[in-house]
């Protein structure tokens, strides 16, 4: 167990003891194994599992204990344990969540290695956020969050916001060892009538400090948090790229969302677009993006219940042609890769944007160098479908990806992979006391080859 998870341990032990008077706890014990056909599994067999799933044949048992918020207190305390452990090509054991939560009425404190909510049913390619999806294990830090959106003081009910800062520990194999994570968010919603809103802001992330086998010890220290976390350049003691540029490793992105709460349905449309320097910022990339349009029929137990369609674009990189005018580097961005901070936007060898993106294989000593570069350049379509048939509650998912290969290196033919998912929930059985998922998926590709798998999923959950 890593040493940074510690502390986390210790808190945990804290809210469980402070906890145990309500006595609402909840466990569950989840059995799951995967076969295909190749030595690999499918794509969305492996994709959005929060780097739960190996990539190879496999059996896992997952066993989980938590406590959730007491929501009619408007003080409460919330903590939860997730253990993974599979047999497959490499077998092995992780930590899958490991967090304690402090929850007032506006505001929230999460202290340890929590999974982001998932979003539109579990059906977006990249959880509606193109930088950062369900695609890989959370990361041990903090987070102050607001609970949901808070209404403006000078505003009233018409444009509220939500926000969170946090700072975590990239403690995986990486090539810049003991790196650290800056992430925050800021988003206002605007109320345009009763039954339509609009949600516009940014994520921003940044990677720092550490030290590289051939750049040593990068900048830390207080005064280089603060110029980390406003995006300035860094001074004397950072590399040159990072005096023309800024501190570290930023990416991020912008969001754009537009919702409309209807009597008989609810819909979504959103542009998340992704930055890593000013270029990006500056929208010069602009038509990079991840596009979605996600659909609640608000129609239980039907054939039907959620839709959704998205487009992701990344082949611009604001240009082909590096050019520098004065403001740093523009042209052939590179996306979720660096040059200093060489593993990238990855983590435990799971890219933790949007899946698309290709890892690179680890290395003999663990460690990934980023995401094939070439394979950051792609356009892909999703469609996701919910619903029910007769009473077996169905997930399924089909997706298309082209990736171009680098603008100097195109690949000839362009790499093309056709994907698909389908999962079924049976109904109850009395007689048995736990639930049951099957599931299908393949990949048709003309870079690999063709795959066929499928998965069974038992799982039972209490609460005491």
């Amino acid at each position: 167990m890593k040493i940074s998870h510690l502390p986390f341990l210790i808190a945990l032990g804290i809210f469980l003891n402070a906890g145990a008077q309500e006595k609402s706890f909840y466990y569950n014990i989840e059995l799951n194994t995967g076969l295909s056909t190749n030595d690999s599994l499918p794509f969305w067999m492996t994709a959005n599992n929060f780097g739960k799933v190996p990539n190879s044949n496999y059996a896992l048992t997952t066993a989980t204990f938590g406590k959730n918020f007491n929501e009619a207190k408007d003080f409460s305390i919330a903590f939860k344990g997730a253990v993974t452990g599979a047999v497959a090509n490499e077998n092995n054991a992780l930590i899958n969540e490991l967090y304690a939560s402090v929850r007032s009425k506006k505001f929230r404190l999460d202290i340890g290695s929590k999974n982001d909510e998932i979003v539109f049913e579990g059906l977006s390619s990249s959880n509606g956020n193109i930088t950062k999806s369900t695609n890989a294990r959370a990361i041990p830090g903090y987070t102050l969050s607001t609970l949901g959106f808070i209404e403006l003081p000078f505003a009233k009910k018409w444009l509220t916001f939500k926000a969170r800062y946090g700072d975590y520990l990239l403690n995986d194999p990486r090539y810049v060892d003991n790196a650290r994570l800056h992430a925050k968010s800021l988003f206002l919603k605007a109320q345009l009538n009763p039954t339509l809103d609009v949600v516009a802001g940014l994520n921003h992330y940044a990677q720092w400090a550490g030290t590289s086998p051939t750049g040593g010890k990068q900048p830390a220290g207080f005064k280089n948090y603060l110029k980390m976390i406003v995006g300035s350049a860094g001074g004397s003691d950072a590399l040159l790229t990072d005096q023309m540029n800024v501190l570290g490793n930023q990416l991020g992105s912008y969001l754009l969302q537009l919702n409309h709460q209807g009597a008989n349905t609810n819909w979504s449309l959103y542009w998340s677009h992704p930055f890593e320097d000013r270029s990006g910022m500056d929208l010069i990339n602009g038509p990079d993006a991840l596009y979605g349009f996600f659909i609640d029929l608000k129609k239980p137990k039907n054939i039907l219940t959620h839709v959704l369609f998205e487009y992701t674009h990344t082949k611009h990189m604001s240009g082909s042609t590096p050019r520098n005018e004065g403001e740093g580097y523009l042209g052939m961005d590179n996306y979720f890769n660096n040059g200093i901070y060489k593993s990238g936007w990855t983590y435990f060898g799971n890219t933790l944007g949007s899946p698309y993106f290709t890892a690179e294989n680890p290395d003999a000593q663990g460690i990934t160098n980023g995401v094939v570069k070439g394979n950051n350049r792609f356009t892909a379509v999703n469609m996701g479908f919910k619903g029910y048939l007769n009473k077996f509650q169905y997930k399924t998912m089909v997706s298309h990806v082209t990736y171009y290969g680098w603008f100097n290196d195109l690949y000839t033919p362009k790499h093309t992979q056709f994907s698909g998912y389908f999962e079924v929930v049976l109904p109850k059985i009395k007689r048995l006391p736990f639930q049951i998922n099957l599931g299908t998926s393949f990949d048709i590709s003309n870079y690999t080859s063709n795959n066929v798998g499928g998965f069974l999923k038992l799982s039972y959950q209490g609460i005491f």
